[in-house]
């Protein structure tokens, strides 16, 4: 159980992975497929704890930008994931 909250760690992450997958209208997949981005999910925010650890300890303006590109790679993804869904939906009917 959490201690601040009563939330388990597997209930803490099913909950993240969850308003990720509203935040990025990822709702609505096969169940196989939102268990990979549950992963994804979960993978992205170990490596924000990194970032924050970079930007703490000084991280240089290239480092910086390097992650703000990472970034917008990352949710373009995310928006490919999306359409090609949709195109598989629609190409279901």
């Amino acid at each position: 159980m959490g201690i601040f909250n009563g939330e388990s760690k597997e209930e803490k992450q099913a909950r993240k992975a969850q308003e990720l997958m509203e935040k990025y209208g990822l709702t609505g997949f096969d169940p196989e497929y939102q268990k990979a981005i549950w992963e994804i999910g979960n993978n992205l925010a170990g490596n924000t704890l990194i970032e924050v650890g970079s930007v703490l300890s000084g991280g240089s303006a290239v480092d910086s930008a390097k992650m703000t590109y990472l970034h917008a790679l990352v949710n373009q993804n995310w928006i490919i994931i999306r359409e090609l869904d949709a195109i598989r939906k629609s190409l279901e009917k």
